[in-house]
């Protein structure tokens, strides 16, 4: 059994290799139509919003960590932590079925894919608690952010999955000109904001960006955001590293999209507590509590509904009248 574990472990090696050098490809070959036909992923539009008070006052669409593999196969703690936020949020629809890390929102264990036998065992490996093939499977998601934050690549890949996402908007009954708000949790903060432009301009809806962890770039997907806020916990050494690799993101890069955005009050980054970016002590775990005996899991739940109503109000009210409340909380 061990030497299978070898052979399997080498041939994943292996075949990272392959996937880092050809990440982008997919992203190529959706464009080319070799991967996902415009015939058979149209570009659509929402329909109409129906008549009736019983409609949801917003729509959630949750982004997942570079950990996740399907959209239908959510990680225990994602899937504890959404039932948690929509008995927060009863207003609310969350949409928690697309998976953000190919730009047809294709799943790993499905679909036209060289190596999909590969990711089929590693979930198997997964559910089993081998840690090593999390590992793999972060690796593999983590060039894919790394092409959604390329400047040759990233707007191809943000126009792909905007309309994956409409289309999954449209299967949970959104109606035209309700607001969207992407929950995007690590590496799915990039992939929020490099959809937002290609949403907004979909949707014609107000739309914001809600990020746990978040690692993204300043994308020009921020200008199209009533509001921007970025949680993160104060031991999530994952989230400054963020903060420092991306140039656009660096105080002396005035005139970025994100420092624009921090200008005029549509960005907030706000500290949580005393987090870590994954594992235990994490924002998604249930068992770890603050020093007032809180569970993280908790605390993070309250902070994401708190920055949804936020950015419901700056929809409502617009960004100008929402700016006194965004500058006394930044942190950033």
């Amino acid at each position: 059994m061990t030497d299978v574990v070898g052979v399997l472990l080498a041939l994943g090696g292996v075949a990272l290799v392959v996937a880092l050098v050809s990440s982008p490809l997919e992203t190529l070959g959706w464009w080319a139509t070799w991967l996902n036909p415009y015939s058979q992923v149209p570009r659509v539009r929402p329909p109409p919003a129906a008549p009736g008070r019983d409609r949801p006052r917003a729509y959630i669409v949750y982004l997942s960590g570079i950990g996740s593999i399907s959209g239908d196969e959510l990680l225990a703690s994602e899937r504890r932590f959404l039932d948690q936020l929509e008995a927060a949020l009863p207003h609310c629809r969350v949409v928690r079925d697309v998976f953000p890390y190919s730009p047809a929102g294709r799943s790993l264990l499905t679909g036209r894919r060289l190596f999909q036998w590969l990711w089929r065992h590693l979930e198997r490996w997964r559910r089993a608690g081998r840690g090593t093939v999390t590992f793999l499977v972060n690796l593999r998601n983590l060039f894919q952010v790394l092409v959604a934050a390329d400047r040759r690549y990233g707007p191809v890949y943000g126009f792909g999955l905007a309309q994956t996402v409409v289309q999954h908007l449209a299967r949970a009954g959104y109606g035209e000109g309700r607001p969207v708000i992407l929950l995007g949790s690590s590496g799915g903060g990039q992939i929020a904001v490099g959809t937002a432009a290609y949403l907004a301009a979909t949707l014609d809806a107000p739309l914001g960006v809600v990020t746990v962890g978040g690692v993204m770039a300043s994308d020009r997907g921020v200008d199209h955001l009533v509001r921007l806020t970025s949680l993160a916990g104060s031991k999530d050494g994952v989230y400054r590293l963020g903060r420092r690799i991306f140039p656009g993101r660096w105080p002396i890069a005035a005139e970025s999209s994100w420092n624009r955005a921090r200008a005029e009050g549509r960005l907030v980054e706000r500290e949580i507590g005393p987090m870590a970016h994954a594992g235990k002590g994490s924002y998604l775990d249930p068992e770890a509590v603050t020093a007032a005996g809180v569970p993280l899991l908790d605390v993070t739940v309250a902070a994401v509904a708190r920055a949804v109503h936020e950015t419901l109000a700056a929809a409502d009210q617009g960004t100008t009248a929402a700016r006194p409340a965004m500058a006394s909380s930044s942190t950033g």
